[in-house]
C-alpha cells in the first residue's frame, strides 16, 4: 500500500495483494450509522461508456468483479429502479457463505435485502418466488392500485411513496425506518441521475476498465441541468488487469456525519 504525496490522504492498494476480508475491511461502510448512507457503483470505460454492446458486465474484469462482489458484502440492501431489477442476477443476490462470518461480527445480518425503485408498482415476477427474500419496493402514490396489491399478495414490502411521485428523500427516510443504513445504488443511470438531482448520493465507487469503446453508450448520470456535487478521493484500487476503481464520497460527509 502506498500513499499519494500532495493530495490528501488517498491510498492506493492492489487488490491481488489482499483478502477478500481485507478488502470488505477497506469497503466496509463507516459506524455507527444513524441514517442511511447511498453508496453508488458503476463501471465506465476509459472514455466514459457505460454499456459496450448495450450491457454493462461487457465492460468487466476480473478486479472489477471480485470487488462488486465484495461491495454487496458488506451493505445491508441494494437498491434499484425497476428496469435494473429485471436483469437475472437479481432473482438471487444472496452473498456466499463465506462472507457471513465476517457480516455478523461487523453487525450485519446473514443476508443481502434488495430494494426496487417502480414508479408504477411493478417488478419482475422471479423477485417475488422466494418467500424468504421478500423485495423492498418503493412505488408512487398515484400508482395502479391493482398492481400494488398484488405485490403485497406476493409477499413484497411496499411502501408508498407521497405527492404522487418517487422522491429521493423518501427513498433514503423509508430504508432508515426499515433499518437498512448500508445501501448499495447498483442503478441504472435513471435512478441514480434522480438521485444525484436530489443530492441524496453520498459516495461513488466508480471502476473504469481498460477499454475504449466509442460508440452510442450513455453516461452514468444525466439530468436537464449541470448538477455540481462535491467530491473526495478516498481508495484506489489498481488491478494488474489494468482496472481502476476510485471510491469518492462526498466532501464533507464524515464532519457532518459526527456532528448529526
Amino acid at each position: 500500500m502506498t500513499t499519494l504525496a500532495g493530495i490528501g490522504h488517498p491510498a492506493v492498494h492492489e487488490p491481488e495483494s489482499l483478502t477478500d476480508d481485507a478488502l470488505r475491511d477497506l469497503l466496509a461502510y463507516p459506524g455507527p450509522l444513524t441514517r442511511p448512507r447511498l453508496r453508488a457503483n458503476f463501471i465506465v470505460s476509459v472514455d466514459g461508456a457505460v454499456t459496450l454492446d448495450g450491457a454493462g458486465r461487457k465492460l468487466g474484469t476480473d478486479t472489477d468483479r471480485r470487488v462488486f462482489k465484495r461491495l454487496r458484502e458488506v451493505a445491508d440492501v441494494v437498491l434499484v429502479g425497476a428496469t435494473t431489477a429485471a436483469s437475472k442476477p437479481y432473482a438471487d443476490i444472496q452473498v456466499a457463505g463465506d462472507a457471513r462470518p465476517w457480516r455478523l461480527s461487523h453487525g450485519l445480518s446473514p443476508g443481502l435485502r434488495l430494494a426496487v425503485v417502480s414508479s408504477r408498482a411493478v417488478i419482475p415476477p422471479q423477485l417475488l418466488h422466494d418467500p424468504a427474500q421478500r423485495p423492498i419496493v418503493f412505488v408512487a402514490s398515484g400508482a395502479p392500485s391493482g398492481a400494488t396489491r398484488a405485490l403485497c399478495a406476493a409477499g413484497a414490502i411496499v411502501r408508498e411513496l407521497p405527492d404522487g411521485e418517487i422522491a429521493s428523500g423518501a427513498i433514503r427516510d423509508g430504508l432508515g425506518e426499515l433499518g437498512l443504513n448500508r445501501v448499495l445504488v447498483e442503478g441504472g443511470p435513471t435512478l441514480f441521475s434522480q438521485l444525484v438531482a436530489a443530492d441524496e448520493i453520498d459516495e461513488l465507487c466508480l471502476t473504469t476498465s481498460p477499454m475504449v469503446v466509442a460508440g452510442p453508450a450513455h453516461r452514468i448520470a444525466a439530468t436537464p441541468e449541470h448538477v455540481q456535487l462535491r467530491m473526495q478521493r478516498k481508495d484506489i484500487l489498481l488491478g494488474g488487469d489494468g482496472t481502476i476503481i476510485v471510491r469518492w464520497v462526498r466532501a464533507g460527509l464524515e464532519a457532518r456525519a459526527r456532528k448529526g
